[in-house]
């Protein structure tokens, strides 16, 4: 490579890296990349795909200079060079009209393909797609400009997936944003305890993906927890047996949330062969507080181990705030309705007294 070819190749290098990373957004981050890659290779077309892992199929996610037939030719996983590709390996097809490993050949050809080069997509140790360059006429692509094309698949890769991160971030608050305006209008429209806490229960277990949620309030003087709602939960493990509020909970009832990991081998659960027959992993416990005081807990499962984010656990504790306002709402209520009717009943007496007079 000379010295200006190399020059050329770091600024462009730079600028592509720079202009990648400028954005959170994953469309544009896809097709900066695309056509970058196209303009400064000198190429027909060049593509991303990235794997779907819930089909782990490759989609196609960007493009720039293909024809929408030849972008919906169908699946292209059955080729060897994506093949290849999906393990790691930058890969060259020559002419991939002629190629016994391609998969599309009579499209290829009827598109004015010939050298396809398949690039991995990597972040950290994981193959997230493939990024492939197109050429009008059979070209051998020298190591210095594979190089280069493996360098910048590697700044996309990282830029794809902090777009996709941030992405996640933004639809996850505005999942939380919704739950909480509903919650809340719930809470100030209705003195029914039970529909907000159900509500409540089906929201989180809803937007935070679990396998169940639950609210348990605290009997003082028993010292367990009674289940007044659930979300997700068979009728065994809500059977199960009373839930000491001393050995289950003791560090939410002081106020602090208690993540259990593994339910079904920490002694601090109370319960741990049914959470196993269950399919319960990790439990977390989320104090209820009114006045400074804990009246009970809301109690989330999940089917696997996982670790939930501070952003999870205060939108949790929010929610549980909302339930605890809404039962001592209910308790004013009562409160207020029976002193009402003492008064009231008092004053019917007295009218009666003053009659009798």
């Amino acid at each position: 490579m000379t010295e200006d070819k190399y020059r050329e190749y770091l600024k462009a290098y730079q600028d592509i890296s720079k202009a990648i990373t400028s954005t959170l957004s994953l469309p544009e981050v896809l097709d900066l990349l695309v056509t970058h890659v196209k303009e400064l290779m000198d190429l027909k077309a060049c593509a991303i795909r990235l794997l779907n892992p819930e089909t782990s199929r490759l989609e196609m996610v960007a493009s720039h200079g293909l024809s929408e037939k030849y972008i919906n030719k169908g699946p292209v996983d059955a080729d060897q060079s994506i093949v290849d590709a999906m393990k790691g390996k930058t890969v060259s097809v020559y002419d991939v009209t002629e190629d016994p490993g391609s998969q599309y050949k009579d499209v290829s050809a009827r598109e004015g393909i010939k050298t396809i080069v398949s690039v991995p997509l990597r972040f950290k140790d994981k193959i997230i797609g493939v990024m492939r360059m197109y050429t009008s006429e059979p070209r051998n692509f020298s190591d210095d400009e594979l190089n280069f094309v493996i360098g910048l698949a590697e700044q996309g890769a990282i830029a794809i997936q902090n777009a996709k991160i941030h992405e996640q971030i933004v639809s996850q608050e505005r999942k939380f944003l919704k739950s909480f305006q509903q919650v809340s209008k719930a809470v100030t429209s209705t003195l029914a305890v039970n529909e907000v806490l159900n509500m409540i229960v089906t929201q989180v277990a809803d937007v935070m993906n679990l396998k169940a949620c639950a609210v348990r309030l605290l009997d003082e003087k028993a010292k367990v927890l009674e289940l007044v709602a659930s979300h997700g939960l068979s009728e065994f493990y809500i059977k199960k047996g009373p839930v000491d509020a001393d050995k289950s909970i003791a560090d939410a009832l002081t106020g602090k949330p208690v993540i259990i990991e593994n339910a079904q081998e920490d002694p601090r659960a109370q319960y741990p062969e049914e959470a196993k027959k269950e399919g319960i992993f990790t439990i977390v416990s989320i104090p209820m507080v009114i006045k400074g005081k804990v009246i009970g807990v809301l109690r989330m499962y999940t089917g696997e181990r996982r670790e939930f984010t501070q952003q999870e656990i205060d939108f949790v504790s929010s929610l549980a705030e909302m339930g605890a306002i809404a039962i001592e709402n209910a308790r004013i209520y009562e409160r207020i309705r029976s002193d009402y009717e003492s008064i009231m009943s008092d004053i019917y007496q007295y009218i009666g007294y003053r009659k009798s007079i």
